[in-house]
């Protein structure tokens, strides 16, 4: 399933107002019900969701409905425990937009004329319009239909043919305004199921232009659990939500490396308001001491992971 926009919904099945399809078929209102009743209910579904999900066939439009599913309901959930009514924005970081800039104009240095920026779950569409608002060409997909809708909002409805709906698997260039030269996506490569992530790698790998670039970033393994399994068991407890696999950065990148991508770098050092980059960013010490890592108390594994960036993977097409 591959759509610019999403399936007309049939009228005798509208959905209420913060009504929700449950992963057993059933739906769920979530009006009256309290934060602790939300939080509960969605980690319930998140779990459901990853065994159906895991359970369809690899590569088949059932599993690509049922993410899809999944992430409607999830989303629905997270935004009715906001304090607000804004755009749901989940993992974005002012961080990573000025890194993403950092890039493309680091692009425009080496010759390449027209960067243009793809993201793979662009969710609300808040990096979309930041990187669109500098100047660059943008284009995404989202498996999540809701989201869609809410990224509509924020990036504006002339761009809703850039705003891919659907299985990234399905993508060909020729539904792109032009070949990206950056691919990226936040907490995404840990919500696919492992049977499938060379498949994605290897689109990615297809798509980009040559000395393209495609960050990851995924939360490594030595936080684990990242999901909302933290909320409810102990630190370095394995993910058992919507987190299909938390990685390592050495796992990360044999899998980059495994797709053809020649370089793969992380980045130096990572403060509270800024990623550096340097060179490779010391990625082959980083995996050399990561099963160390795991020995110190979690706190001060957490922070050196963070402050190394072995978070976030740049890898760059041959």
């Amino acid at each position: 399933m591959l759509t610019a926009t999403p399936p007309p919904q049939d009228s005798s099945e509208a959905v209420a107002a913060g009504e929700v399809m449950l992963a057993d078929g059933t739906w769920r209102l979530l009006a009256g019900m309290s934060h602790a009743q939300l939080h509960q209910l969605q980690f319930e579904q998140e779990q459901k969701f990853a065994r159906a999900i895991c359970a369809m066939p690899k590569g088949s439009e059932q599993r690509t409905l049922v993410a899809g599913q999944a992430y409607d309901t999830v989303c629905t959930i997270l935004a009715a425990q906001q304090a607000d009514d804004g755009p749901l924005v989940m993992g974005l970081d002012n961080r990573y937009v000025r890194l993403v800039l950092d890039l493309l104009n680091k692009q425009i240095s080496q010759g390449i004329g027209q960067p243009r920026l793809f993201e793979v779950g662009y969710g609300s569409g808040s990096m979309l319009k930041d990187v669109r608002d500098h100047g660059f060409s943008v284009s995404g997909i989202e498996v999540s239909a809701t989201m869609r809708d809410e990224a509509l909002e924020v990036v504006g409805e002339k761009f809703a043919d850039r705003l891919l709906l659907g299985d990234m698997l399905q993508v060909e260039k020729e539904l792109l305004p032009g070949r990206p030269s950056l691919v990226y996506w936040n907490d995404v490569f840990e919500h696919i199921c492992p049977d499938e992530i060379a498949d994605y790698l290897n689109k990615i790998y297809k798509l980009l232009i040559p000395g393209g670039s495609l960050v990851t970033i995924t939360p490594n393994w030595l936080m684990r659990p990242s999901d909302v399994t933290r909320d409810f068991f102990p630190v370095r407890t394995e993910a058992r939500g919507l987190h299909l696999k938390e990685y390592r950065l050495a796992e990360v990148t044999a899998l980059l490396k495994r797709s053809g991508f020649g370089q793969v770098a992380t980045p130096l050092i990572v403060s509270k308001t800024r990623i550096y980059l340097a060179g490779g960013g010391g990625r082959l010490v980083k995996q050399l001491v990561e099963s160390q890592l795991d020995h110190l108390p979690f706190r001060y594994a957490e922070l050196l992971c963070r402050g190394w960036g072995m978070s976030c993977t740049i890898a760059t097409k041959r």
